[in-house]
C-alpha cells in the first residue's frame, strides 16, 4: 500500500478543508495542508478527491490514515458509529429476511412469491430507515455557522477567540504540526467543535443501502435453485454473511433459531 506523497497530501487536506467549509476543521485541514508541499494533482489525487464527496470522509478515514493523512483520525469515531450503525441495520434485514423466508416456505409459497417478498422487504426497510434517520437526525447549527473575523487568522485564532491561554494555543498548533497522531485529541478537548457529527446523510444513506445488500442478490439467487430447498441454501447463505459482518457466533446462531420456529410454526399452521 503505497503511502500518499507530499503534493497528494496537500491536494487531499485541501479537498477536505473545502468539504468542511464553515466549520472549525475546515481550518483544522488547510493548518495540516500548510506542512505539505504544493504540486500537480496525480491521478490518484482525483480519484481520491472524488470520492470524499460520494462516500464520506468518515468512510474513507482508515484507508486515508493507513496512506499518510493522519488527520483523517479525526473522523475515526464516526466512522466506528457509522460501521455499528450499518452493521445493526444489516442484521436487521437479515433477522427478518430469514424469518419471511422462512414463513413463506412453511407455507409452500411459489418461488416468485419468496422473490416478491424479499424485493418488497428491501424497499420497505430501505424507506424505514430513510424515515427513521430522518426524524432522528440532529440539526447541529453551530456545525454549520461560518467562522467569525478571528478565524481570518486561522486555527491559532479559533483557539484564541476562546479565550484559551496564547502559550498554550501556540504550542497545542505547534505540537499538531511535530505528530498529529499523539498531539490531536489534546488539541479536541480545548476544541470540542472538531469532532465531526455522527448523524450525517452519509450515514443516513448508507444505512438505507444496507438493506439491497443481502437481500436483492438472495431474490436473485433463488430464481436458479429449485423451489424445494432454494430457499433453505439463501437462509445460510444469510446466516454465513451474518457471521462475517459480526465475527461471532451468537447472532448467526439467533437467526437460525429464528428461521427454525418460523418455519416449523408456519409449517403447523399450514397443516391445521
Amino acid at each position: 500500500m503505497q503511502p500518499f506523497s507530499s503534493p497528494e497530501k496537500y491536494a487531499l487536506l485541501s479537498a477536505l478543508s473545502d468539504l468542511e467549509s464553515g466549520s472549525v476543521r475546515q481550518w483544522f485541514f488547510l493548518e495540516l495542508a500548510a506542512l505539505e508541499t504544493k504540486g500537480p494533482r496525480s491521478k490518484r489525487a482525483r480519484c481520491w478527491i472524488f470520492l470524499l464527496p460520494k462516500l464520506g470522509p468518515a468512510l474513507l478515514a482508515p484507508l486515508l490514515i493507513k496512506r499518510g493523512i493522519q488527520g483523517a483520525a479525526l473522523y475515526l469515531p464516526a466512522a466506528r458509529h457509522r460501521f455499528d450503525l450499518i452493521r445493526q441495520s444489516l442484521n436487521d434485514a437479515l433477522l427478518l429476511a430469514i424469518s419471511l423466508l422462512a414463513l413463506l416456505a412453511g407455507f409452500d409459497r411459489l418461488t416468485a412469491s419468496l422473490q416478491f417478498a424479499l424485493w418488497l422487504l428491501a424497499i420497505c426497510g430501505a424507506a424505514w430507515q430513510i424515515w427513521r434517520t430522518r426524524s432522528t437526525l440532529a440539526v447541529n447549527t453551530a456545525d454549520n455557522t461560518l467562522p467569525g473575523a478571528e478565524a481570518s487568522l486561522g486555527l491559532y485564532g479559533i483557539l484564541i477567540a476562546k479565550e484559551i491561554d496564547p502559550s498554550l494555543a501556540q504550542r497545542l498548533i505547534k505540537d499538531l504540526r511535530q505528530d498529529i497522531s499523539s498531539h490531536l485529541a489534546a488539541l479536541q478537548n480545548q476544541l470540542p467543535e472538531l469532532a465531526p457529527a455522527t448523524g450525517t446523510p452519509y450515514a443516513q444513506a448508507f444505512k438505507a443501502i444496507s438493506w439491497f445488500i443481502p437481500l436483492l442478490p438472495s431474490a436473485w439467487l433463488l430464481g436458479f435453485m429449485p423451489a424445494a430447498w432454494g430457499w433453505i441454501i439463501c437462509c445460510l447463505l444469510l446466516i454465513t454473511l451474518s457471521y462475517l459482518i459480526n465475527r461471532q457466533w451468537q447472532t448467526p446462531a439467533l437467526l437460525a433459531l429464528s428461521g427454525l420456529c418460523v418455519y416449523a410454526l408456519a409449517k403447523l399452521a399450514h397443516w391445521l
